[in-house]
Formats: structure tokens, sequence, C-alpha cells
């Protein structure tokens, strides 16, 4: 028997996923990455608050990313076999994560404020968006509070947490379940699987609603962005419309990508509950094995993981709008981090397929097709890299801060003959120090206005 939390147990669980009915090993690798997307998000909201901490605007684009850091660590607690000492602790957790659901409600829909939208002009009055970075809070922990206290409790509100525990070679009603709630049970057991414990929770119909409604508000948002974006296009003269303009489009594509992975796996979600009917988690106490629990076993975890690809994406398209013209570089280190998640996505995603099918197709050995996908993925590399470097840098267009505009102008006017002399590169270098650009950062320049002048040449 391996010890509870050990690397052995970890290898254990990971080689126990069936994509069936063990699936404990998926939420470990979830948990796992949404601790690493948390993070990410983290990083780039305290950037965008550093960037310009009195203005407004980032105050409040860098709350909505904390937020949407906290939501990706739903289920942080499948990262370890937890004992029921845990229980007390994802009570207060489940409060926090629908406080953070309702406090993301409130802010897509409070976006008017910064970029202007059609019936909804009075949201830009500076009493409104310099107070939505602390009121909104104040808000949504009010709302939690009533609708907690409302209902006599989390208990009553959201319903309790459940720890199980499966001993070697349990079956059917072997399990033994504690509750948050101090009631034991039982549960069923896959024996072949034994021994194992896991955490999960039950769920109320206010905490359905609160989880996806987010998703659905995020298309309001769309709309609002897409709205936005028209409206600051018409004036091209007004250079301050136009860079507005951009950074609603490039929060209009992260709504998108946020829409596209959390709608269709809400869609999945519900089209399985028509189907088979509403699912709980708690029913993992009472698992039979039956197809019909392993596909709301596919529709959680696409659910779960389109959530971390959503904050991803998102966290990178806000940034992008937020500090394109303030940080040095930001779009080009941006570009790279995407290409590079996306990349690491696809190959983890054809690891875990390929060994999968291999592993059902000749009984076992499924790493054979895990290093079958993954040579030809580390051989074509560039031409992959190449191809997600075109769609990032889409996505995300060349953008220069005012320093580096500065240094392009003096660098244009050096290359009006086509030749930098030793002079003219002596005034660029002190140009450069002025400006704080340092070398790697003006070879790319220098290097983008080369490109740009052969493009042009050939059109």
């Amino acid at each position: 028997m391996v010890e509870s939390g050990s690397f052995a147990w970890y290898l254990k669980t990971l080689r126990d996923i069936d994509f069936e009915y063990a699936w404990g090993g998926m939420g470990v690798i979830h948990a796992f990455l949404s601790i690493l997307t948390l993070i990410f998000l983290f990083t780039l909201a305290t950037m965008i608050y550093r960037a310009r901490p009195e203005s407004p605007e980032n105050r409040f684009m860098s709350l909505m990313l904390y937020v949407e850091g906290l939501k990706t660590i739903v289920t942080w607690y499948a990262i370890y076999p937890f004992g029921p000492e845990i229980l007390p602790i994802m009570q207060y957790w489940r409060v926090v994560f629908y406080t953070m659901c309702l406090l993301s409600i409130l802010m897509y829909l409070s976006l008017s404020s910064f970029y202007p939208v059609k019936f909804l002009k009075f949201m830009t009055k500076d009493s409104i968006k310099n107070n939505l970075y602390w009121a909104l809070p104040l808000i949504s922990i009010g709302l939690m509070t009533i609708l907690i206290t409302s209902s006599g409790g989390v208990q009553g509100a959201l319903n309790g947490s459940l720890h199980i525990e499966c001993p070697t070679g349990g079956g059917e009603d072997s399990g033994i379940v504690t509750t948050s709630y101090g009631e034991d049970l039982k549960g069923n057991c896959i024996e072949e699987h034994t021994p194992y414990t896991f955490l999960t929770i039950e769920q109320s119909d206010l905490g359905r609603l609160l989880l996806m409604s987010p998703v659905l508000t995020a298309f309001i948002a769309l709309a609002f962005m897409r709205n936005a974006q028209k409206s600051l296009s018409v004036d091209e003269e007004d250079e301050i419309s136009v860079q507005r303009s951009t950074e609603a489009r490039a929060i209009f594509i992260g709504f998108g990508g946020k829409t596209f992975f959390q709608g269709m796996a809400l869609f999945f979600m519900i089209y399985i509950s028509a189907v088979f009917g509403q699912f709980n988690s708690a029913d993992l106490i009472d698992l039979e094995l039956n197809d019909s629990m392993k596909y709301y076993f596919f529709a959680l975890y696409g659910f779960l993981f389109s959530t971390l690809f959503a904050g991803l994406f998102e966290g990178t398209m806000f940034t992008y709008a937020i500090l394109k013209n303030d940080v040095l570089g930001i779009d080009e280190k941006l570009r790279k981090t995407f290409s590079t998640a996306i990349f690491a996505t696809i190959g983890a995603i054809a690891f875990l397929v390929a060994s999968e099918l291999v592993e059902n197709l000749v009984g076992g050995s499924g790493w054979i097709g895990g290093v079958l996908i993954g040579a030809p993925l580390i051989v074509l590399r560039k031409p992959i890299f190449s191809v997600i470097n075109g769609f990032s840098s889409r996505l995300m267009p060349e953008s220069f801060t005012n320093a580096e505009r500065t240094y392009l102008e003096a660098y244009a006017l050096a290359m009006e003959d086509l030749v930098v002399t030793k002079e003219e590169r002596k005034f660029l270098q002190l140009q450069a120090k002025t400006l704080g650009l340092d070398d790697t950062r003006v070879s790319h320049l220098e290097s983008w206005y080369d490109e740009s002048l052969s493009s042009n040449e050939e059109e």
C-alpha cells in the first residue's frame, strides 16, 4: 500500500485514470494547473496595478484578474488526499468562491464605465468609475451575507462538503463518508482502484446559479466591448479614441475566448443534464458503473479545464490591452507566453489522448502512445510555433510605448538613405540610453522597422 500523499501515491493516482470512473488523477492535474494559473493571473494583475496605481481603470482591471485567479482554483483541495479535518475550511472556501462569482458578474457589467456603451453613458461619470474597485467587492460581500443569512447559514445556502474514504478491497456500501454537518454516511467504492480518498461537495440550486451566471454574463460583456469598440473607432483622427478602441478590441477578444471555452463547456453540461438527468457531485457516494456518470465526468472536467484556458486567455488579452503602451516589450512577452502555453496545451492533450488510445487498444503500455505523439511534436516544434506565433500576432499586434515610438522616429530618420552611419549610430545609442531602452529591445525595434520597410517595398 502506498503512503497517502507520497510521490508513489501521485504516480498511482495518475496511472489509475481511465476516463470512465477513476478521475482522481484528473483532479490532481487540474488542481496543480489551477494553482499555476492563479500565480500567472496574480502576476499580471500586480503588473497592471503597479503600472498606474492611481488609475481607476488599472485598479479595476487588476482586481478583475485577482478575482479570475481565485475562481480558477475552485477545486484546489483535489491536489492532496486531505482528511475530514479539511471540511470546515472547504465550507469557508465555498463562500469565498461564490462571492468571487458574484463580484465577477458585477465587474463584467461595470466595464461600460471605462469603455462607453450606448445607453450606458452615465456609467462613465468619475463619481462611479473612481469607486468601483472598492464598492463592487463590498456589494458582493453584502449580497452573499444576505443570501447565507436568509438561508439559515452556509449549509442552507450552499449545502455541505463530503470526505469519502474507500478502504482496500471495498465495494458497495464500504465507503466511509464524513460530512461537514456531522452526519456519517455510507457510499460505494470502485474495488479495483481501492484504497483511495477524495473530497467533493453537495450542490444547491443557488450554487449552480452562481456557477453558471458569470459565464452567461460574459456574453453581455462581450456585446458591451463590441459596442464600445465601434463607437470609439468612429473618429480616426482622435489618437486617444483610437487607442481606447484598440484596448476595447483586445478586451473584446479576451471575452470572446472566455465565452468560447466556458460557453461550450457549460452548454455541454446542460445537454448532459437534459439527456441523463441533473447530477450532483455528492452522487459520487452512490456511484454506479454506468455511462451517464462517465459523461457527467467529461462535462465536469471539461468545464473545470475550460476555466483555466479562459483565465489564461483573458488575462493575457486584458494585460495587453492595458499595458501595451506603458510597459516596454510587454506585447512581445505576452505573445511568447501565449504561444508557449498553446504549444504546451496541445502537447499535453495529444499525449493524454494517444496514451489512452494505446492503453485501450493493447491493454497496457500507454506511455508508448505518448512517445509516438511526443516525438513528432518535438521534431516539428519550429513550424508549429511559427503558425502559433502568427495567430498570437493577429490577436496582439505589435504595440509600442511613447519611448519606443520616439526611438523609432529617430531610427526612421537615420534610415532615410537605408544606411546607418557611425555618427548616426552614436546618436541612436545616446537616444536609446536616454529613453531607457536596452540593447535587446533596440535590436527588436530596428528589426521590426526593417521588416516593415521591406514589406512596404514589396507592396
